[in-house]
């Protein structure tokens, strides 16, 4: 191969390779920005990639757009509280998962095989499958990067559990709780008179329907006969406008509140609530038994136990701790 030949080699390989390194240079340069630390959690990184991710399903998730974001409170506009509360979030979690590491808590290959399957399952449905794909394009995230915020948050629930499965309700506890919220536990059965307002124009035109019917209650005519000709709650006219037995937190406040401050055979004012004008009969009322409930209190009192003592265990790690905040690469994440 004469000198020339090889000067002509030599160029066309430059010029392939140049054109190679054209082309990958702006996904080398992605894909080195992406990698940049926002924060470093003793030791390991977490990535302004993966914190985008987080960030940008926060904003999604709350329908936030960049003239809200860019409003300030105080000193800060909102979209620096929030990349500051997900970058807390992110080097907590992190801490939790170095914590799993040392306690070899993983999730089991049916554990993974099952995230695979629910993201399939999205995938199959045509409109599951759409919204899917335009959630990762909103998040900025591939299928495989939302599996691993998936995995991750599962391994966290399962280290949550093994720390706490010994916070234990006891008898005593239990018993304390029930005698010290009794009222949380008092059943009231009751009917009711419904007059639905479907818009405001017809809102005094059912309050007005409302207070004449509760005058004909008041004048003695039965509540039971006049819910069936009246009552607009399909449900339960035909019965009289009988509700049933019901708790605190089952009713809206407004109808809760009524109801509750009745005595057994009482009879309402018109009460407002989202869904109109009611008259309410309270029919009966009884106090339930520590043995109705212990259960539930039971789980009441753990929940909060493991709560209490999970938040001591953050607390503590985050404490000893090393962590360093890239400020710089935070704010080059936008939406």
């Amino acid at each position: 191969m004469d000198k020339r030949t090889k000067i002509v080699l030599f160029s066309i390989v430059a010029t392939v390779l140049l054109i190679i390194l054209i082309a990958v240079t702006p996904e080398i340069v992605k894909y080195v920005d992406e990698n940049r630390a926002v924060a470093i959690v003793n030791g390991e990184k977490i990535t302004k990639k993966e914190f985008a991710i987080n960030y940008k399903s926060q904003v999604n998730y709350y329908g936030l757009d960049k003239a809200f974001l860019s409003q300030k409170v105080g000193d800060k506009t909102y979209e620096q509280q929030i990349k500051e509360n997900v970058l807390d979030g992110l080097i907590i979690r992190q801490i939790e998962l170095q914590q799993a590491k040392k306690r070899n808590i993983t999730l089991t290959a049916e554990e993974k095989k099952a995230i695979d399957q629910q993201i399939q399952q999205y995938k199959s449905d045509s409109q599951s499958g759409a919204e899917f794909k335009q959630y990762l394009q909103t998040i900025g995230a591939t299928e495989n990067e939302y599996k691993d915020q998936v995995i991750k948050s599962q391994i966290v629930s399962k280290l949550y559990n093994e720390v706490t499965k010994n916070q234990r309700a006891t008898n005593a506890e239990i018993e304390n709780y029930y005698n010290s919220h009794k009222s949380d536990f008092v059943q009231v059965k009751a009917s009711h008179i419904l007059f639905k307002v479907n818009d405001s124009k017809e809102e005094l035109e059912k309050k007005k329907k409302a207070e004449e019917v509760l005058q004909m209650i008041k004048s003695g005519q039965s509540f039971e006969k006049l819910a069936q000709k009246y009552s607009e709650d399909e449900t339960t006219k035909q019965k009289g406008g009988d509700l049933g037995y019901f708790r605190k937190g089952q009713m809206v406040k407004e109808f809760e509140d009524a109801a509750f401050s009745l005595n057994i055979g009482e009879i309402s004012s018109v009460i407002k609530t989202s869904y109109g004008f009611h008259i309410i009969k309270v029919t009966d009322k009884k106090q339930l038994l520590l043995s109705d409930v212990k259960d539930e209190i039971k789980s009441t009192i753990e929940s909060q136990k493991k709560e209490e003592y999970y938040q001591s265990l953050i607390k503590k790690w985050k404490k000893g701790a090393k962590v360093k905040k890239f400020e710089d690469v935070l704010k080059s994440v936008s939406i």
